[in-house]
Order: structure tokens, then sequence, then C-alpha cells
């Protein structure tokens, strides 16, 4: 393999260092800001729930796709804390580290000018950005791809023992960081086998080289791919022609708007003006980076095409983004041509801006626009720490929470103590959702076996994962959530009531649902018998008819916390229809006449039953949660409650007036009782 360019003296650190400190900067940017989603609650989950041999063990399975990463990671965290920054840290810096190498790598193919375009393009890519913020391996696989290469050239073309051993020692590691990187380790084989100056038996080992790590993807996938149906899947199958059409994409801009494939063939015009270039580079006796660039791009593409082509279930842009520095170097090397870099006018270069802008354009576009920029301050991640946040304002102790499919819990596990002191209700699941011949008797019997005895359950659940194995029933054109989720969005349907207002609370990639029951649902059957006991306490009407018949203040397992929430179960019921929505309202007074310390403001059962639909004589029970601020000083609270019209602006006269209580109460208000905040 000849040297791409006449010797240079060797590079300075300036230009490198320059590269890792700019890029750094930018994928240090929000890094925080997202939550965590599926993919990255399952590192933390692996990282910090199995031990050292575990993880270690990994190394040689099949069926581990990253092992290395997750070894590195559980050091990490240990080191450094299992943050959302924390976690994301190392993929910030590899990816960083990637511009900075693949710098190195240009100017070595082509000279500091090819190198300063590939780093740059890779620098403000919206693909490399994503992965450089997420905790996954893929920012690492990025920077080790690069180096590797590095080490290729210098092995092929200085031949040295020691060298040789780097570059294998970095296609081990690219192979225990990923394995379908032995898609990339075959290309690098190849060109090993065609250009390393070897003799004799090193020479046909080299040969028959790619011809075995053949063999061992055909088994890797045949092992690797075979997993538990209530697993997350593993990948799509897909079209080749549509998975090529949607990399361009991908690889370009990241998440661009829906109408994009004109971006894609922007991208594609792009490449194809570097294939040119180094074509003709190869032309004129410069080959290295036309090899370089077959053997590390064009060959794993064109088998992970044909695996595609074959019906395997691998189709994940990610699994593939390690062909991102070939990306940059082609496109670096197009550009480089069509400005006339070497030897030509200065009119030629000035034909380089239009075309260097427009892609630079649309990427930082790409990364400013919503709903998918991820600068763009939308949340453009699974929101799980939105809604396990909303969940943890309106759950009580004496809740079911369904997660849905079962798979997601580590990403409950990581939220739950983290956005609220109260040790909230351990979640349960339909575990054998999905499982074959899972017919609706055996569903119903597991809902009545989780949800028997509560008065209130919710489900949160990730739409897009639960249909992989819980699929919507194409009869009913309103249900995309499957069995599970349609249980839950027709509660009214089934005899019970909807507890949040609207049919669901939709964050991104998850909505969260509840059903409260009028009854208690019975063990073994659906159906819902037997009322539920009224808590023995003061009695209090609002207006004519407005009747509180009993309430409980509980409690969680640590007590009241700063941060947390007070739950209240609350029976009601009223002896005429109600001609308007009313609100209540619920206040903790250091003492009467004191400013408000904490409150609830809100329609019975979150919304999702309106006074107006109440029937007469019929007991409404409803389970609250006062929301308790982080800064509230420990000590005693009276707790107060009331209606108003919010139809009334005025706030001295939207309140009902109280017209009958047993216990201690003002004109518009009733005293449930006190509390401790911070205590046991």
């Amino acid at each position: 393999m000849n040297r791409a360019t006449t010797p240079t003296p060797r590079a300075g650190w300036l230009a490198p260092a320059l590269f890792f400190a700019a890029a750094l900067a930018l994928r240090l940017v929000r890094l925080g800001a997202q939550s965590l989603w599926l993919d990255e609650g399952g590192t933390w989950d692996v990282v910090t729930g199995r031990p050292w041999v575990s993880l270690l063990a990994d190394l040689w399975s099949a069926r581990s796709g990253y092992p290395l990463y997750h070894l590195l990671m559980k050091g990490w965290v240990a080191l450094f804390g299992d943050s959302e920054w924390a976690l994301r840290l190392p993929s910030a810096l590899a990816g960083a580290l990637a511009v900075a190498l693949l710098y190195a790598l240009g100017r070595r193919l082509g000279g500091a000018r090819i190198g300063a375009l590939a780093a740059g393009l890779l620098l403000i890519n919206p693909l490399a950005l994503w992965i450089s913020q997420d905790a996954k391996v893929y920012s690492l696989l990025l920077a080790l791809v690069i180096w590797s290469l590095l080490a290729l050239l210098d092995a092929i073309e200085r031949g040295t023992r020691r060298r040789w051993l780097v570059w294998l020692g970095l296609a081990a590691a690219l192979l225990l960081a990923h394995r379908l990187s032995l898609l990339l380790v075959i290309g690098q084989a190849a060109l090993v086998g065609l250009y390393a100056p070897l003799r004799g038996r090193w020479r046909r080992a080299a040969q028959f080289a790619p011809l075995a790590l053949l063999l061992g993807l055909a088994w890797g996938l045949s092992a690797g791919i075979q997993q538990d149906p209530n697993a997350p899947q593993v990948a799509a199958r897909i079209n080749p022609g549509r998975a090529l059409l949607i990399l361009l994409e991908r690889f370009a801009f990241d998440r661009p708007p829906r109408s994009s494939a004109w971006l894609a063939l922007l991208a594609a015009a792009g490449l194809a003006l570097g294939g040119l270039a180094v074509w003709e580079r190869a032309r004129a006796g410069e080959r290295t980076p036309a090899r370089l660039l077959a053997g590390a791009g064009l060959a794993p593409l064109s088998l992970f095409l044909a695996a595609l082509a074959l019906g395997a279930p691998l189709f994940e842009p990610r699994y593939v983004s390690y062909l991102l520095p070939c990306w940059a170097l082609l496109l670096a090397f197009g550009l480089a041509a069509l400005a006339g870099l070497q030897a030509r006018p200065i009119t030629h270069r000035l034909l380089i801006a239009p075309l260097a802008g427009l892609i630079v354009g649309l990427q930082i576009y790409s990364l400013f626009s919503q709903p998918y920029g991820l600068w763009s301050g939308a949340t453009v991640k699974e929101d799980y720490r939105g809604a396990i946040g909303e969940l943890a304002r309106r759950v009580v102790p004496g809740d079911v929470v369904v997660l849905h499919p079962a798979y997601i819990a580590p990403l409950y596990r990581y939220y739950a103590p983290r956005l609220s002191p109260d040790a909230l209700p351990p979640p349960r699941a339909f575990g054998r959702a999905g499982a074959l011949g899972y017919s609706q008797g055996e569903f119903d019997n597991d809902y009545a076996a989780l949800l028997a005895g509560a008065r209130r359950g919710w489900l949160l659940i990730a739409p897009e994962n639960a249909r992989t194995i819980d699929p919507p029933d194409p009869q009913y054109p309103q249900d995309d959530m499957g069995r599970v989720g349609i249980n839950f969005l027709t509660a009214e349907m089934n005899g019970k009531w909807r507890c949040v207002e609207g049919p669901y609370r939709g964050f991104n990639g998850l909505r969260l649902l509840c059903q409260s029951f009028p009854r208690q649902l019975q063990p073994g059957s659906l159906e819902l018998r037997g009322d539920w006991p009224v808590p023995g306490s003061d009695t209090a009407r609002w207006g004519d008819s407005l009747e509180l018949l009993g309430y409980a203040l509980a409690t969680w397992p640590d007590g009241l916390q700063p941060g947390g929430t007070l739950p209240i179960s609350l029976t009601w019921r009223t002896t005429t229809a109600l001609p308007t929505d009313y609100r209540m309202f619920v206040h903790l007074l250091p003492e009467l006449g004191a400013p408000v310390a904490a409150q609830l403001d809100a329609a019975p059962l979150g919304g999702g039953l309106p006074t107006t639909v109440w029937a007469p004589g019929q007991p409404i029970h409803d389970e609250v949660a006062v929301p308790l601020p982080a800064g509230l000083p420990a000590g005693r609270y009276l707790v107060v409650l009331g209606w108003y019209d919010p139809a009334i602006a005025d706030v001295q006269t939207q309140r009902l007036p109280v017209t009958a209580h047993s216990g201690e109460a003002g004109d518009t208000f009733a005293v449930l009782g006190e509390v401790v905040v911070g205590g046991q």
C-alpha cells in the first residue's frame, strides 16, 4: 500500500488539540438536558446491577453485544457516579477524541487540509453529536475505528512486529466493543491480505483471514440475534435500498424533516463527488485513500446490506455509525477537489463556499430544528424523567404501578429515587404479554392478579416498544398500544373511572394512564363488587349537595418529606346532579391565617371524573397527593380543604361555602387535621 502523500514532518499537537477542545465543548452542550432513554437505562442497569465477574464472562459470549464498554463503564461509575451527566461524559470524551484522530487520519491520507475538512465535518455532524451524548458504546467505537485505521496504515507501511501487535490489539478491542464491528475488521483484514508486504505462511494466513471472519460473522449472527420475545427488539428487518436511503439521511443530518429525500440525494451527490476525487487520486498514483475507504467503508457497508437482504433483523443506523469517519473523509476529498485546493485557480476554490455552506448550514439547522434537534430545546429522547416525575407527584402508597413492556423497569428504578424522597410503589408488569399463545383469558387473569385489592392502577407504557410484543388489534382503530394499553385507555367503558385528564398524559415516547375502581375488583375475575369502606372521620358539606363522607391522611413508610407528597384518601357524594365542574384545593398551613406552605389545586380524579358526571348518591373515592416543596421547612402543618368554581374570576366569591360540618371548619374550608413534615 503506497503512501498517500510525500512524507511531511510529524504533525504538531496544536491542530489535534484544538479540534479535541472544540469537539468536547460542543459535546458538553446540554449533556444532561435529556432524560435517559431505554438503551441508556439498560447501560445503567448492567453496570450497576451485575458483578465484575459476570461482565468479564460476557467478553466470550456471542449474545453480549458490547461487553468491553460495560466493563469500562462499571469502573467509570465506581469513580464518578451514575448521574445522567456522568453516564454520558465518557461518550463525549470519546467523540471529541474521534474528531482529533480523524484530523490525523485525514492528514495522513491527503494532507492537512483534508484532515481539517474531515475533522470539521465530523465536529458538527448531528449523528456524531447524538452518539457523543448517549450512554452507549458507539462514540467509543468511533474513536477505536479511526485509531485502528491509523494503526493499520502504520503496520502495512512500516511492518514492524510492534505495529502489527498494536493493530491486532485494536482490532480485538473493536470486536469486544461491538460485535457488528466484525464487518469493519473483515474489511481491514482484506486490506492486510491484499496489500501488506507479507511472505509465506503469514501471507496465506492474511489472505484466509477474511473468509474465516465471514464464517464467524455468520455463526455470530445466528447465535446472537435469537432472543426472548419479551426482551427489547434487537433491530428491524428492512429492504437494503430503503436502509441505504435512511443511512444517507441519518449520516448527513441525523433527524431530518419527513420530506428529506432531497437531503439524502444531496448527501449522495457529495459522496459521489468524493468518490470521483479519490478515484482520480488513485489513477494519479495515490492509491492509499481509495484502498482504505474501500476496505473500511465500502466493504463493511456491503456486508451489512447483504445481511439485511438475507433477512437478518439488524437495521439500526447507529449499528454502523463507525462508517462516519469514511463518510467525512469522502466528503472532505470531494470538497477539496471542488475547491481546487491543489494548484487550481482561485476562482475554482470559490466553488467550495456554496456546497460547504449548504452542507454545514443544513447540519446546524438540523441541530436546532424542532422536534428532532439535539440543541433545539425540545425533548428528543424518550422522556422517562418527565413521565416518572409526573407519576411521583400523583401516586399514593396503595396504588399499583404497571410498566409495559416489562423491560423498561430499569428506568423506573433509576428515576424513582431521584425524583422523589418517597418510596414509590414497586413496579409490576404483565411479564407474559407477547408470549406465544397468550390469550385474552390469560390476560384477564393476570390483570385481576395484578390489580385486585387496589383502588387505583397506573400504567406507564412505551408504545413503540410495547407493540413489538403486544401489537395493537387492527379491529380497533383507536388501539395503538396493544391489549394492555387499550384496557387502561377504555377504563370508563369497562365500569372503571379514568383518573387523568384526557385519555392519558403524553411524554416523548411514553404515555401515563390511570384507572380507578369504583368498587373492589375481585381476585380471579373481572367483576367489580363490594363497596370500598369509607374512612371514619369528620364530615362536611359544600353548597347544597357536595358532601365529604370521609377522609384519611396517609403517609409514606419514611414519613412525609420535603420534595415528596402528602397522600390523602377522600370519599365524596352528591345528592343532586352538579351543574358545574368544580375544583378542589388542599392547603398546608403552619396555622390558620398563615401563608400557604404547600398546596394542591385539582379536579376530582385528576380531571378524569368531572363533578358534572357524578351520579347522585354514588360514593366517589379519590386518591390525591399534595406536592410538598423541596424547601418546605420541617414542622407541623394544618391541612385544609375546599371547593371553588373556576368559571368565577373573583377569588372571594368563587369558593363554595361550607354549609354543614362535624369537625373544625371555616366559611369555605374544612380542617382535615395536622401532619408532620420532616419526621417519622
